[in-house]
């Protein structure tokens, strides 16, 4: 019919349209990463990643202070694994660390698995495959990765995310896939990324007792768990007040 017809040429127009818009930003981006020094490009995102790797032996130490004072300034731990996760994890799942491929596999997978206890295939693909395939596509907005319509907004968006350090391994270990290589891999440096936190603790901070250093892993891992889920929820269209969340 004529009206099939139209909606199918405005259809193809539209895709051609977008097409034509994607090609035009992405001129944009290379153009601008052409004009970009190293400095602009890796110096400033490897020197915020260094300074949070250098603040670590200092906030250990400070955990182990019998001093309130110096005890606190130990929240730098919380600070420093945000920027190692977050920041690392962003960059290293883009390849924004290093040209080579090896070096890039490599940090996708230290920044992922060994300091995120999440899949390093998983983690790029739902990132790379999943939020930007939706993000690329002009007027759709953001997409919001985590979504349990079944908890009400209050729990969702305040006490649920203090659970991400215990959840988060174990959906990783979900999402390895079937080939036993990668699931060995994800399960040793995921392993290796929690009992290095939990020995440090242990012999740098003096925690002496397991669970208090458990606790304190725990709290360090999730003290910045709410705001990320704030900016993960509110860059999305929030649906009608019908629906407890998205």
């Amino acid at each position: 019919s004529e009206s099939s017809e139209l909606m199918k040429k405005r259809t193809e127009q539209s895709k051609v349209e977008r097409d034509t818009l994607m090609m035009e930003l992405n001129g944009m981006v290379q153009k601008m990463i052409n004009e970009s020094s190293w400095w602009e490009r890796r110096g400033v995102d490897c020197s915020i990643l260094m300074a949070a790797f250098v603040s670590l032996p200092t906030a250990f130490l400070q955990l182990g202070s019998s001093q309130p004072l110096w005890f606190s300034l130990g929240v730098m731990l919380g600070v420093a694994h945000a920027v190692i996760t977050v920041k690392g994890t962003h960059l290293a799942s883009h390849r924004a660390l290093s040209e080579s491929q090896v070096w890039g596999k490599f940090w996708t997978t230290f920044f992922i698995e060994v300091c995120s206890s999440f899949s390093a295939e998983a983690g790029v693909h739902g990132h790379i495959k999943m939020h930007h395939a939706h993000t690329n596509v002009i007027g759709l907005g953001d997409s919001s990765i985590w979504k349990v319509s079944l908890l009400l907004r209050i729990i969702y968006l305040f006490i649920a995310p203090l659970a991400l350090p215990v959840i988060t391994p174990l959906v990783a270990f979900g999402e390895t896939g079937r080939a036993l290589v990668l699931v060995i891999r994800t399960v040793l440096m995921v392993g290796l990324g929690l009992y290095s936190q939990l020995w440090l603790h242990i012999n740098v901070s003096g925690f002496r007792s397991m669970h208090s250093a458990l606790f304190c892993m725990l709290a360090c891992r999730a003290m910045f768990s709410v705001p990320y889920i704030h900016v993960n929820i509110f860059q999305v269209r929030m649906p009608s007040l019908q629906n407890k969340t998205r």
